[in-house]
């Protein structure tokens, strides 16, 4: 009896070790490209150097390869994070229902009213980076007396605390410092917790189908549009569960779902390139109403970000709009677009062409650029990257 149980305890402890030299093999010879579960690249083994291990990042390099690269590594981990993620909101359930206005701290993020919220931002700590920014912009402006500028400033979660409903004042901030006349500024503005969840997900940082069309009509407005703007021809939630970047972010995105509602409209026909390539399409809205793909995504339905998009409807005297934006224009890119001869998009942050990095003052010149949409969140008008070199 002893020997055949010391037999398993052999058996056991080989097809354990064998696990570990697949996973470790794995990681060395085939390792994965991206890890589907959080929707990144997966973390390759670092090359051996001394320096390396000396500074402790060839360890640190392993610890995470192997994390991504060990057999079945992703499917443990979206089991144990449905499995905690449940049992935490499980324990949670009374406190959500008796205080469901009340910020909680769930697993890198924070839920209110049952919606996952990013952390309120403060003023005070932005205001270094607003300054470099907007430093930059009105020295943009001022080069530029021939083109129209104009800011659209998109408020979300991160504007406001919806405990106390203080703003954190950082539009009002953009407009006593940015040299624009007012009329050439506007904001997506959001004054409580109930204006967020009418237009905004409650899985992903984006503005939902309802909100994404408030900011076109906004936008348009703001732009002096004087044609008829698109109407939806239809609303509906589409038969998906989505689970967007905020339910990324906890790691337990089967936990953290919703509807994706969204509007259909009759667009109208419009040659699109994407990073200089002819494209059938941007984005794939018209293939979700027809049940095409299997899953969703906001990047998938409206469209991904790209270095350059370019939306031509033909001559109408509409003049040439360069939007220069991140991902939340994505949503009305093909809408403005019907208004405008071309219409073109830049994201600074992909923006690639040979080697010659972006020049605003010759990229208008060589598109004829009349009109310029300055659009995004805090993070926009924050962070360097988005601003372009004259």
């Amino acid at each position: 009896m002893k020997s055949k149980q010391n037999a398993l305890n052999i058996v056991f402890l080989l097809s354990l070790a064998a696990f570990l030299l697949a996973g470790l093999g794995k990681a060395l010879f085939a390792p994965k490209a991206i890890n589907l579960y959080e929707n990144r690249k997966a973390y390759q083994w670092q090359r051996p150097t001394v320096a390396a291990y000396l500074d402790a990042s060839f360890q640190d390099s392993v610890e995470k390869a192997l994390s991504d690269q060990v057999l079945f590594s992703q499917t443990m981990k979206q089991l144990y994070n449905r499995n905690s993620t449940g049992l935490l909101l499980e324990s949670l359930s009374g406190f959500l229902q008796t205080h469901p206005d009340r910020y909680i701290k769930l697993l890198g993020m924070e839920t209110f009213g049952g919606t996952l919220v990013y952390e309120t931002r403060n003023l005070e700590a932005m205001v270094p980076a607003l300054d470099e920014k907007l430093w930059g912009l009105n020295a943009l402006v001022s080069a530029h007396p021939e083109l129209e500028f104009y800011v659209y400033y998109i408020e979300k979660d991160t504007d406001i605390h919806f405990e106390t409903g203080e703003k954190v004042g950082a539009y009002e901030y953009l407009q006593e410092h940015l040299k624009l006349p007012q009329d050439r500024m506007a904001r997506f503005q959001v004054d409580s917790f109930e204006d967020f969840s009418r237009w905004f997900y409650r899985t992903d940082h984006h503005w939902n189908g309802v909100g994404s069309y408030r900011g076109y009509t906004q936008t348009a407005g703001l732009l002096g549009v004087e044609d008829p703007l698109l109407e939806p021809v239809e609303e509906r939630t589409l038969p998906y569960a989505f689970s967007g970047s905020k339910a990324s972010t906890t790691g337990a995105k089967d936990v953290f779902q919703e509807g994706f509602t969204a509007y259909r409209f009759a667009y109208p026909a419009m040659e699109i390139s994407i990073n200089g390539e002819p494209a059938r399409d941007y984005g794939s809205q018209e293939a979700y109403w027809t049940g095409g793909p299997a899953s969703i995504s906001y990047g998938d339905f409206y469209g991904g970000d790209f270095g350059e998009i370019v939306f031509d409807m033909g001559a109408q005297e509409q003049g040439n709009l360069l939007v220069l934006g991140e991902s939340y224009d994505n949503a009305i890119l093909k809408l403005l677009a019907a208004h405008f001869d071309k219409t073109f998009s830049i994201d600074l942050r992909y923006y690639q062409k040979g080697e010659e990095p972006f020049s605003f003052s010759d990229y208008c010149r060589e598109n004829q650029v009349d009109t310029v949409l300055l659009i995004g969140n805090i993070d926009y008008f924050t962070v360097a990257e988005f601003l372009p070199e004259d």
